[in-house]
């Protein structure tokens, strides 16, 4: 038994003396070569050379439109990203050596995915929902039904949901109930339109009534006027009885008064003179 304990350790030291590596620790910012550590080139420059070991890593810095944006051992840069306007998209910032150009979408647009490869326009909220979150360049509009009370007629991306009008606070009383599409239609109070109305037919009847003296005192006067002729002038007569000399005699007027004829005997003291002369 011990026998047997002393083989298997034997064996065991045996094997790990033949098949024993040196193991090689590299830093963060460092690579394995063979069994050396190499340097990593850093952001803004891509590697040339590995290390050796009586050499450095070589590196070379990144072209113009070029970058790269880590510690890295990478033989070529990245190209800048381009913003291309035809998909909606441009520059919010310039590449550097170490970063990349970042695109987003052209106002009333936003990203398809996260990569902002492509843009599309904003939703709209239609009549009913309101605008619960806005847009942004990178995100589309989040829309929310309108709550009791509430309402939205418009399609928007922009306009929340706005609350029903309030009729007693401007002394009026509701005439239609609203939705979550159309607002509270408001009106007068049945006094308030009784009042308004009798002033209005007030002034209709006294106009009514205004006329309506005016037309018959009118009638009135044509009336009088057929009964009533204007006055003549006064007619002279001769009466032949009172025709005694070479004198003419005296005229006897006519009047009219109140269409009534009206004898008026002129000139009887002279008539009487002339009878003593002769």
């Amino acid at each position: 038994m011990v026998r047997l304990l002393l083989q298997c350790l034997f064996w065991a030291c045996f094997l790990t003396a033949v098949h024993a590596e040196p193991a090689t620790a590299c830093g963060d910012k460092q690579y394995p070569v063979n069994d050396h550590c190499c340097d990593l080139c850093p952001p803004g420059q891509k590697l040339v050379n590995d290390c050796t070991e009586v050499s450095k890593t070589a590196c070379q810095s990144c072209g113009k439109g070029e970058f790269l944006s880590t510690f890295n051992r990478e033989k070529y840069c990245h190209e800048h990203r381009y913003c291309n306007p035809n998909l909606g998209l441009r520059i919010q910032s310039e590449g550097t050596l170490n970063t990349d150009t970042t695109c987003v979408c052209v106002e009333g647009q936003h990203c398809t995915s996260h990569t902002c490869e492509s843009c599309t326009p904003h939703s709209l909220c239609l009549p009913g929902f309101g605008v619960k979150r806005i847009a942004t360049g990178v995100s589309d509009t989040i829309c929310e039904p309108c709550p009791a009370g509430f309402f939205s007629n418009v399609s928007s991306a922009f306009e929340k949901c706005h609350r029903w009008t309030s009729c007693e606070r401007k002394g009026l009383v509701e005439q239609h109930a609203g939705t979550n599409k159309t607002d509270v239609v408001c009106g007068f109070q049945s006094r308030m339109r009784t009042l308004v109305a009798i002033p209005i037919t007030m002034g209709v009847l006294f106009a009514v009534l205004l006329v309506s003296a005016c037309i018959r005192n009118m009638t009135k006067k044509k009336q009088a006027k057929a009964l009533h002729p204007e006055r003549q002038d006064p007619v002279e007569t001769i009466d032949p009885e009172d025709f005694t000399g070479p004198h003419p005699p005296p005229p006897v007027q006519e009047t009219l008064c109140w269409c009534q004829p009206v004898t008026q005997e002129d000139g009887k003291e002279s008539r009487i003179s002339v009878q003593e002369r002769e």
